[in-house]
């Protein structure tokens, strides 16, 4: 009795930990706030805190200034250096072997024969079932857009992805099912009392066609002070609008874009080493680009020039970023396709939680943090969306004009 109360506890320890490592993709949700708020660190600090190691330590700066003292240590690395037949393992090895492992089987053909040409690729990744029989094998499942090249045999095996049919867009299925929905049955039939208490509060004349519009006036005004939670009006949308032409030539200077992007490599840095973002490259730009572009605009000392752009529409920094995300993430609702729209409630659902948590290493997370991102990107309100609408002709030329980016960040991608 003792043994098997004492094994049902044992697996009730062993179940729950199982279940406080399940992966669910709101868990990663705060990962994609942006708090503008937040004091970050001096660039100059950043570059020398997260400044490339030295690949291999010279023990001197100049060749001709090498020194007169003699370095025993130094001088047998050298005389070494080349001769040892072990294997130095490299860095990212492991997480290589577990991205193959998890792949679908069928791309191996595109990858095989790549890997098998790469000087240190390990014997691990080489003799996996799949891998292993693809060396110095050309594909037979080859994209009918590619097909009818004459010689493709000659291809070089780095570009034996282009062969792989599912690699063009073109050939991938996206017809939309229209799934058929049958209204609820009314649990109540309606109560004519209420509806007259109703009518005597609220008069229904005034809500008949052609009723003069009472209230709401500020549907018609620019938000005071926008923040991250009021809602959008036409005119805050109209002087949003009115920033991007300026903004995008401020962009596309090439200096100016350089130090975007150098910012932007030293933000992910830093916000890795404090655990402060969703630990992929780029996905945090693509949910909040007009946050993280004031951050990297901060970030690079390229404040003023910002500033003096949006002030010009009554915006400091802050309201701008504010209004801009609220404008895109509107804008990409009214552009989903039911397929995105389905993704996004299953995401939300967490139907996905036992293939997530059938994943090795750390690749169960990524995905899952990928997922959270989807439901960001398509997070707005009714009300937003409304109003949005009203202006999607002014937004879709601006941005189309644009190349979908706003001040060198990019803000959609399809």
């Amino acid at each position: 009795m003792k043994k098997r109360l004492f094994w049902g506890v044992l697996v009730s320890v062993v179940l729950g930990c199982a279940r406080a490592q399940a992966i669910a993709p709101s868990d990663f949700a705060p990962k994609f706030k942006v708090d503008l708020d937040e004091e970050l660190p001096p660039i100059v600090e950043l570059r020398e805190q997260f400044r490339p190691a030295p690949v291999y330590d010279r023990k001197y700066k100049y060749y001709w200034r090498i020194g007169n003292k003699f370095d025993k240590e130094f001088a047998q690395t050298i005389r070494r250096y080349g001769t040892r037949d072990r294997r130095l393992k490299w860095e990212g090895e492991d997480e290589l072997y577990a991205m193959i492992k998890n792949m679908d089987p069928k791309m191996y053909p595109y990858i095989g024969p790549y890997l098998h040409t790469v000087p240190g690729i390990p014997e691990k990744i080489l003799n996996m079932p799949g891998i292993k029989e693809t060396k110095n094998k050309f594909p037979t499942r080859i994209a009918p857009q590619v097909a009818d090249i004459e010689n493709i045999e000659m291809l070089s095996p780095v570009f034996y992805f282009l062969l792989m049919p599912e690699a063009w867009s073109e050939n991938a299925d996206h017809e939309e099912i229209q799934v058929p929905q049958k209204l609820p049955e009314p649990i109540n039939k309606y109560r004519l009392k209420l509806l007259d208490d109703i009518a005597s509060i609220i008069r229904p004349e005034d809500f008949a066609p052609g009723a003069v519009v009472k209230g709401r006036v500020e549907k018609n005004l620019r938000t005071i002070n926008p923040t991250e939670k009021s809602l959008l009006t036409s005119p805050d949308i109209e002087a949003f609008v009115g920033t991007l032409d300026e903004l995008n030539e401020f962009g596309d200077n090439l200096m100016v874009e350089l130090k975007l992007v150098e910012a932007g490599h030293l933000l992910e840095a830093w916000e890795k080493a404090n655990d402060k973002g969703p630990g992929l490259a780029g996905i945090k730009d693509l949910v909040n680009p007009c946050a993280r572009l004031v951050q990297k605009v901060r970030l690079a000392g390229l404040e003023n020039e910002f500033k003096v752009i949006v002030s010009k529409q009554g915006f400091n920094e802050k309201e701008w970023a504010y209004t801009c995300e609220k404008t895109i993430k509107a804008y990409r609702v009214l552009n989903m396709t039911q397929m995105e729209a389905r993704g996004v409630k299953l995401y939300k659902q967490n139907v996905f939680e036992d293939t997530l948590n059938s994943y090795e290493y750390k690749y169960g997370e990524l995905i899952a943090a990928t997922m959270q991102s989807v439901v960001e990107m398509y997070s707005a309100p009714l009300e937003d969306v409304l109003e949005v609408k009203k202006n999607y002709k002014a937004i879709e030329d601006s941005l189309r004009k644009s190349h979908q980016r706003i001040g060198a960040q990019t803000i959609y991608l399809k």
